[in-house]
């Protein structure tokens, strides 16, 4: 195998080993966990594309897109309460499968929105820089 194959490997390995991430919320006065998986770079970059930042929104243009369509968009997250998880997943009278997650992130408190968003920004931004840091003192 040839150093770029086991760069290659390594990094999605990272990626196929990532931890659950878990941020507790507020939602209908009970505290729960949403908890997420952090997606590969180009599915980020995908989904981070479909969202284009809403004019006027500083948040958005910080970051170039718009954060809060990117998180209701997010895919495979879960509520979790105590041992109890739900991972939103519902099907329609025609068999479709969507899911409740869109429903639920605007349902949950201002702070709690912040703490998604910001775990998740973190977790597909600030960590892959870090990474990168490291990287450079090695």
């Amino acid at each position: 195998m040839s150093f770029l194959d086991e760069l290659v490997a390594e990094a999605n390995r990272l990626i196929d080993d990532a931890e659950p991430e878990l941020v507790p919320v507020t939602l209908a006065r009970r505290q729960v966990g949403v908890r997420f998986v952090p997606m590969r770079g180009e599915d980020w970059q995908d989904l981070t594309l479909l969202h284009p930042p809403r004019p006027n929104v500083r948040r958005d243009l910080n970051v170039g897109y718009n954060i809060d369509a990117v998180i209701a968009a997010y895919p495979h997250v879960a509520l979790v309460s105590g041992d109890k998880i739900d991972d939103m997943l519902r099907t329609d009278g025609e068999g479709k499968t969507f899911s409740k997650w869109p429903e639920v992130w605007t349902a949950l408190t201002s702070t709690g929105r912040k703490d998604v968003a910001s775990a998740i920004w973190d977790a597909h931004e600030r960590a892959p820089e870090r990474l990168v840091e490291e990287a450079g003192k090695a």
